[in-house]
């Protein structure tokens, strides 16, 4: 064996490939980059083969290394291939793909060692220092194999590429373009050129190919593709090592020169290794800084939390306080007031039946009208304490069983002079089997019904029309028992109606009126519907009001469960 500059030169190259893959080990354990180490390890034993063939000049060992060569080369582009599905999301390759290069893999090395159908013979050109072979009659079937093989591994990764965004993209932007730069020279040097007899170059290709997988290398350790993590002082050690181990072939030919060489180079990896560790260093200080600044900052802004947070308490606690304070003077006021209204009322009452002396007509519309105006003022002062009541929850259902009915007779009966005076006409059903009885507080239904129908009236048309129907429906299939039936009444009216912005607004602001409602009421107050909700919900019931749109009137419908439990309205 004859070791010259180039066999060295090459084997250098092989052992930088081999730290590539120890930094590329160490660094992940993704299948990606596993994958890509192994190869990479193949293309060092590549260039290690092609060092040995430069070097040798036995006829026997550099035929048996030239079908090895081949047989390494078809492997790493069948590896690529590989990786090209792996890469970037560690897809594992498929059975029938694994089984197919396997099957290519075995037929190529049977060929390469068994028969001359590839390679047939090899000899020395002593001009060029370098071996020469002859091919067998189907070597051409390698050569398209494996520029195919190739071809496809990059367009594999190109279609990736434009598939991808972000990070990931920029990284196969720069696989692909090293890849398609980095395989033309080791395929024109090692492939094509051999083919047609030019063997001068075939040295080549083991440094050219050292050169793109380097900076397929740096990229992974600068941009941490495949999940490599690479702490860059480890690259300088490996690097250093392989150096110490290059010391071992380099000077049994260089001598004092290579002793040199190494020591520089040596001195520039010790000076990379320090800067590092420096720079290692004072980034960890600063972030050990940082981490006390953080925390620092993270205690006043914890403290300035807290603060706000008491003060937010402390505010939610006053507003309860008023709120209570609030309630309890509507429920002192309404108390107060109701006492005076009922005195009035008792002595128009008293004046109408002549307990003071006989009333001339004029005298007698004009109590009339006061008289009108107290029951409104009554039934203000009612609907205050109702409001306030629900709100701190101190009145209890009286529930009974009961029927609906009668309670809309009343109501009805209640608000006759004002049917009659808008010329409206009531329809609701006269059979028994119409009105299911049911569990209900019959004075607070009642209540309910009259805001309801007293609103269907108030804001009808001259003329119009309020139809109540009702229907029974299972709230179960499954369970067909008193328990599980609902009770609906629906009170319809060919009144103003309701627009869907006011509709969304009835219930989710107090009290609210909508503007054709002011005009057409002026002196209501928006209470009524939500006194009204109340006693519903409290029978475990639901209220709601729908309209089709201004002017096309509105319905409202009760829902009531057929048996309902003793509750506190809230």
């Amino acid at each position: 064996m004859e070791i010259t500059p180039i066999s060295i030169i090459i084997w250098i190259s092989a052992i930088l490939i081999v730290s590539l893959d120890i930094v590329i080990i160490i660094g992940s354990k993704n299948l990606s980059s596993r994958l890509f180490a192994l190869l990479t390890l193949i293309t060092a034993i590549w260039v290690i083969t092609q060092g040995i063939l430069i070097s040798s000049i036995d006829i026997t060992l550099s035929i048996a290394l030239l079908r090895l060569q081949y047989i390494l080369g078809i492997t790493i582009a069948i590896g690529f291939l590989h990786f090209s599905y792996v890469y970037p999301h560690d897809i594992k390759p498929s059975k029938k793909s694994l089984a197919i290069s396997t099957s290519i893999l075995l037929i190529f090395t049977y060929l390469y060692l068994f028969t001359n159908t590839l390679l047939v013979d090899a000899y020395r050109i002593q001009s060029l220092g370098n071996w020469a072979w002859t091919f067998g009659p189907y070597s051409i079937i390698f050569d398209l194999i494996f520029c195919i093989l190739w071809i496809t591994s990059l367009v594999r990764i190109y279609q990736t590429y434009v598939k991808t965004t972000g990070e990931i993209h920029k990284n196969l932007k720069n696989m692909f373009f090293t890849l398609f730069l980095g395989i033309i020279p080791p395929t024109l040097a090692n492939i094509v050129l051999p083919s047609i007899g030019v063997f001068s170059f075939n040295w080549t290709g083991p440094i050219m190919s050292t050169v793109w997988i380097f900076i397929i290398g740096y990229s992974i350790a600068k941009y941490r593709q495949m999940g490599v993590k690479v702490a860059i002082t480890k690259v300088f050690v490996i690097a250093m090592v392989m150096m110490a181990l290059l010391n071992i072939f380099v000077d049994l030919i260089f001598g004092i020169y290579s002793r040199i060489a190494l020591f520089i180079a040596f001195a520039i990896l010790g000076y990379f290794l320090f800067k590092s560790l420096t720079k290692e260093s004072s980034q960890r200080e600063l972030l050990t800084s940082l981490n006390s600044t953080l925390s620092e900052k993270v205690a006043e802004q914890t403290t300035e939390i807290r603060k706000a947070y008491e003060l937010e308490k402390h505010a939610r606690r006053e507003l309860e306080k008023l709120n209570e304070t609030k309630d309890q003077f509507i429920m002192i006021t309404q108390h107060h007031l109701r006492s005076p209204v009922t005195n009035i009322r008792s002595e128009l009452e008293a004046m109408q039946n002549g307990t003071y002396g006989k009333l001339d007509a004029g005298q007698s519309q004009a109590i009339t009208k006061t008289n009108a105006s107290v029951s409104r003022l009554t039934r203000i002062v009612d609907d205050f304490l109702n409001i306030s009541t629900l709100k701190v929850g101190s009145q209890i259902l009286d529930i009974k069983t009961g029927n609906m009915k009668p309670i809309l007779i009343e109501v009805l009966d209640e608000l006759r002079i004002d049917i009659e005076r808008s010329h409206l006409s009531v329809k609701y059903p006269e059979s028994t089997a119409d009105w299911p009885h049911i569990e209900i507080d019959a004075s607070k239904m009642h209540e309910a019904l009259l805001i309801v129908i007293d609103n269907a009236v108030k804001y009808n048309v001259d003329g119009g029309s309020i139809v109540i129907s009702t229907r029974t429906e299972d709230n179960s299939v499954e369970n067909h028992t008193d328990n599980s039936r609902v009770f609906e009444m629906i009170i319809e009216n060919t009144g103003i109606g309701l627009i869907a912005e006011d509709r969304e607004k009835l219930f989710t602001r107090h009290f609210y009126r909508s503007k054709r409602a002011q005009s057409a009421n002026p002196i209501g107050m928006g209470i009524g519907l939500s006194v009204a909700r109340a006693v519903v919900r409290a029978h475990h019931g639901t209220l709601e009001i729908e309209s089709d749109g201004e002017g096309k009137g509105a319905r409202v419908r009760f829902r009531l469960p057929r048996f309902a439990q003793q509750l506190t309205i809230v």
